[in-house]
């Protein structure tokens, strides 16, 4: 990898860490993507899963106070089981198939975001569960989708930082599981840690400066930030 390519490696990690760190998800939406500019797709997938279990762990652990477990951890849980699934499709789908399934997701995900639904939801736990196992799919597999459980979360009713950190705890967890996964199934080389480290130091950055922006959020400014 060229210092080009590794400059926009390094920018899009720093972006997709501010946005995780300020909102509690979002950044395989902008890394993995960003990731496919300079690298093929599975490298994209597993940095992007890496960094953001070490970025996620990190804020669930300072919002740990937050973390409204009672009605997390059955999500959270049903992701759990979806993980080994997203593994194994990561391993063995074609590299087309990758590339296309995770621009379908992307603009599937930003299309329902702008709903940015605030009703009762029906049959709201169910339906928790449902989207926890099938982001807990497609997030190891695509590198994307943590945006469903978001807006599930959205229509909790919960405090922006009961919401920012209800999706840290979920994806830490999940992205904590992939990596593990990943590591079993072979799926990390010298190249692709070399990538995690090289990157590793601007998403920390992004992560710091995250943290001082949902200090200056109130509720309505922080449920447009996370539409946009």
């Amino acid at each position: 990898m060229d210092l080009t390519a590794l400059a926009i490696a390094s920018l899009v990690m720093f972006l997709g860490a501010l946005v995780f760190s300020a909102t509690g998800f979002g950044i395989a939406m902008v890394v993995t993507p960003g990731m496919l500019l300079v690298t093929d797709e599975r490298s994209a997938v597993v940095v992007s899963a890496t960094s953001g279990a070490i970025i996620g762990i990190w804020i669930a652990l300072q919002a740990r106070k937050d973390i409204p477990y009672k009605e997390a951890l059955p999500v959270v849980i049903a992701g759990a089981f979806g993980v080994p699934f997203g593994v194994i499709i990561l391993k063995f789908a074609d590299p087309t198939t990758l590339r296309v399934g995770i621009a379908l997701l992307i603009l599937l995900l930003a299309g329902l975001s702008l709903l940015n639904y605030q009703g009762d939801l029906p049959y709201a736990v169910p339906l928790g569960i449902a989207a926890g196992f099938g982001v807990g799919v497609i997030l190891p597999a695509f590198g994307v989708g943590g945006p469903l459980v978001m807006l599930f979360l959205m229509t909790r009713k919960w405090g922006r930082r009961a919401v920012r950190a209800g999706m840290a705890f979920y994806l830490a967890t999940l992205s904590s599981l992939g990596v593990a996964g990943m590591a079993t199934a072979g799926l990390y080389t010298a190249e692709r840690l070399t990538l995690i480290g090289a990157t590793l130091p601007t998403g920390l950055l992004g992560l710091f400066a995250g943290a001082l922006l949902i200090r200056r959020m109130d509720e309505r400014v922080f449920r447009y930030a996370v539409t946009a």
